[in-house]
Order: C-alpha cells, then structure tokens, then sequence
C-alpha cells in the first residue's frame, strides 16, 4: 500500500508555516483559455491518495482514513481508478512517455534541501472526462497529430502539429515534472485523472497556460476531445514534515 498526503498550500502555510514555500498556492480560481475553453477550480482542503494492487486493501484504508478524520475533516470527493493496458491511457495511447526515471524524478519532482519545504512536492490534480464518440470516430493518423506521437508504440512525430499535445506540454520547455496519470470511471463515462508533481509549480502553471492557449494563442487540440472537470494544487509534504507535525501535536 502506497499513500500520499496533500494539503491546500495556503492551509499548510498556515499550520505549518516554517515547512511550507512561499510561492505554491491554490487553484483558486478557473482558467479561461481561448475559444471558450475553460479549466475549472475545485480546490479542497486536503488529498489523500492511496494505491495499491488490491482494492478491498486500498478500500478498507480509505474508510480508516475517513474515520480517523471525522470531525475534523469530511469526504467531498472520491474517485477509483486502475491502470489500463500496462501503461496507456483511455485513448489508447502511453502515457508519460517524458516521464523521468525513478532515479531522476526526485531532482524534478521534490523541492531541494535548504528550503522550506525541502523534499515535499507540488500535486496538480485534474480529472480529464473523454470525449469518446468523437475521439473514436478518428483515424490513428489524426489521433497520432493530436497528441503528436504514434500510438502504437510512442514516437514522437517529428512534423508534429503546433497545437499537439506534445508540442503544448513540452517539458524542454516548462520543466520536467513526474506524471502517475490513472483511468477513472465506467464504461459509459470515463477519463484520465492527471496526477502531477513538480519541485516547481510554475512548470504546471505554465504547462496549463499553454494547453488553453494563452501563451501563443494556440491551443492544445487535445482538449476538443477531453473536457476538465476538476482543478487543484495540493503540496504534499515530505514523511519527516508530517512526523515532526505529529510529534508537535502530542506534545501540545
């Protein structure tokens, strides 16, 4: 069992402020991008994120978790997911082909020792709902120029459109980040929930910017066939800021 916590950066700040950066905030407010295209915010409070390969495991945490914080804290969202075909997304393509290996991601994903905050991370939280029939109704060849890359086995296309998802997302530009996107949903509604964290939440901040086309103008054509639903940053501490919090709770 795998579990991550996060917390509203401004919320952090406040019980935490010695341990918490400066500059991280909330999705506090929507994305307006060009032609119409709106990110929602829907920040909460606090994310707890559980993983692991049973779900009756991962479901029986959940619960503990809700009962440990009642009074305190109440649940307002919930969502399952499951990996797909190994390492594809619903639209049938890899995901996270830029990710960085295990022994790079801590240097892109932790904030570095000597600042407050040092080994916690920045968490962009989106859930993606597809736009099945008319992705569908595509052939692989206009897919591939969407998202920039072949589908089958994740090259990208060197005459890759402007408004593809590679070249709006590229992390030679905005900076890397680490990506563990999940599948939600049924088999009527579904999506990709967008789970990323980066040492800097400009690299995110930016990434979105891009996506709905306010750097250039252009936007990611990726999003006329997946719509978001939810927008929130958390920051989630390191395990040694959540001990010391702990200890400083039992000794008050």
């Amino acid at each position: 069992m795998n579990f991550a916590i996060g917390f509203r950066p401004e919320l952090w700040r406040a019980i935490v402020p010695q341990d918490a950066p400066a500059d991280v905030h909330g999705f506090n407010s929507e994305i307006r991008g060009t032609e119409g295209f709106i990110m929602p915010s829907t920040q909460h409070d606090a994310l707890v994120w559980l993983s692991g390969s049973a779900y009756d495991v991962v479901f029986d945490m959940a619960r503990s978790v809700v009962r440990d914080l009642a009074g305190q804290a109440s649940l307002t969202d919930e969502t399952s997911s499951w990996s797909y075909r190994h390492d594809r997304d619903l639209t049938g393509f890899i995901d996270g082909s830029e990710n960085p290996t295990l022994l790079d991601a801590p240097a892109d994903a932790l904030l570095p020792a000597g600042v407050p905050g040092a080994a916690g991370s920045v968490l962009l939280l989106q859930k993606w709902k597809h736009k099945v029939v008319e992705w569908e109704a595509l052939a692989v060849t206009e897919q591939e120029r969407i998202m920039g890359r072949t589908k089958l086995d994740s090259i990208e296309l060197k005459d890759k459109p402007a408004d593809s998802h590679v070249a709006r997302t590229d992390q030679d530009k905005f900076g890397n980040i680490f990506r563990r996107n999940m599948p939600y949903g049924s088999v009527g509604d579904h999506g990709t929930m967008f789970v990323g964290f980066s040492a800097d939440q400009n690299r995110l901040s930016g990434m979105l910017n891009s996506m709905a086309g306010l750097l250039t103008g252009t936007r990611d054509a990726l999003t006329r066939f997946s719509q978001p639903l939810t927008g929130s940053y958390y920051f989630v501490p390191s395990v040694e800021s959540l001990r010391r919090l702990r200890g400083n709770l039992v000794a008050g």
